[in-house]
């Protein structure tokens, strides 16, 4: 199938017309099911475990047929212990085979552009294809200035790094120096942003949206219109027709109402404890407030959190499916002070009640 491509990378994929090989492209669902993950710590328990009991998850997500699982990246911080998200989707590469495997994202502005491309030539061939490059310039001021950065530009470096990478990607030689190697995906892996419809659209980016229901709809609707209108743009970034609009939750499922609410709304204090971690450190606002200041009942409400028997979290994800061109649906289960064993519950109630009820309505 020969694609209408191009990338902002001067002399490289953006000079010739690039191709997909059309057995590789398969009708996609009403929407696809996967996992958001932040990898966050909990007391007492050491990396080794973690990473098991993580493995186990997406492995069960794996042979409950969801389409994907993407990780984070944070420093220094227990709102994340993959602060390598290639080297640990390359760990988890090892303990699947068929699901997809992507990053949400890489902070481009940390990295040094040669050795970020590489490694993910390697880690697009460990996961024999399966990688999906999500990329941003990174939402935290203090770890950029932790690992040295200067936030205010960071913008700018995330431009400049992508660019780089896209060069290589494309075969494009270093100071004279000839790559190599090629990606196992043509002309290179599925490429994802995070929050920003608008740049997303733009670029003809996959996109993961947050927030109140009526805020995704929103925002759904304009990466859906703007990636229309820019169809024949020379600067965008993925070859795909149209782009997925995903959007996340965190989930927790229970048989019973009121009690899953309970734990949730206790479990989302220890996820602000977390996300807010370096702004008390340093005693600096907030540039968002993603938890609403840990208050998980007004988060239950607003719908970022999505709580309570299967009916009522089939609720929470129709009232944006239902409403909105998403096709892709990301849910995070064990986060804040859950447990593995809460985590695992919550996904199999996730998997065997909620996910056909959603199917049910959108058919």
């Amino acid at each position: 199938m020969r694609c209408v491509w191009a990338t902002p990378v001067a002399g490289s994929c953006a000079e010739s017309p690039l191709t997909y090989d059309e057995g590789m492209v398969e009708k996609a669902p009403a929407i696809r099911f996967g996992l958001y993950d932040l990898l966050e710590a909990r007391p007492g328990i050491g990396l080794d475990r973690l990473y098991r009991e993580r493995f186990e998850l997406i492995a069960a997500a794996e042979n409950a047929g969801l389409w994907g699982y993407h990780t984070t990246e944070h420093h220094l911080t227990p709102l994340d212990a993959t602060p390598s998200p290639s080297l640990f989707l390359a760990a988890a590469a090892q303990h699947t085979s068929t699901i997809r495997l992507g990053s949400l994202v890489h902070v481009l502005p940390l990295y040094e552009p040669i050795r970020l491309a590489e490694e993910l030539l390697m880690l697009d061939a460990l996961t024999g294809g399966r990688l999906e490059i999500g990329f941003g310039k990174g939402d935290s001021s203090p770890e950029q200035r932790l690992l040295g950065r200067d936030p205010d530009e960071r913008e700018a470096n995330m431009g400049d790094v992508l660019e780089q990478v896209l060069s290589i990607f494309c075969g494009e030689p270093v100071d004279g120096a000839a790559v190599p190697f090629q990606p196992v995906q043509k002309p290179y892996p599925p490429l994802w942003y995070a929050g920003n419809a608008d740049y997303a659209g733009r670029h003809n980016l996959h996109v993961v949206l947050g927030g109140s229901a009526d805020r995704i709809i929103e925002n759904a609707n304009l990466h859906k219109q703007t990636a229309a209108a820019h169809a024949n743009s020379p600067r965008r970034l993925n070859p795909d027709p149209v782009p997925t609009t995903a959007f996340s939750r965190h989930v927790l499922v229970g048989a019973d109402s009121d009690s899953a609410r309970r734990r949730a709304i206790e479990s989302w204090k220890a996820y602000d404890h977390n996300i807010t971690t370096h702004f008390r450190r340093i005693g600096e606002p907030r540039e968002s407030n993603p938890t609403l200041d840990g208050d998980g009942a007004l988060a239950i409400e607003q719908g970022l959190l999505a709580a309570g028997d299967p009916d009522d979290v089939a609720a929470n994800l129709l009232e944006v499916a239902a409403h909105s061109q998403v096709d892709y649906s990301l849910a995070s289960f064990c986060w804040g002070s859950l447990d593995h064993a809460e985590a695992m519950a919550s996904f199999e109630l996730f998997v065997t009640e909620v996910i056909p009820r959603v199917q049910a309505a959108l058919a």
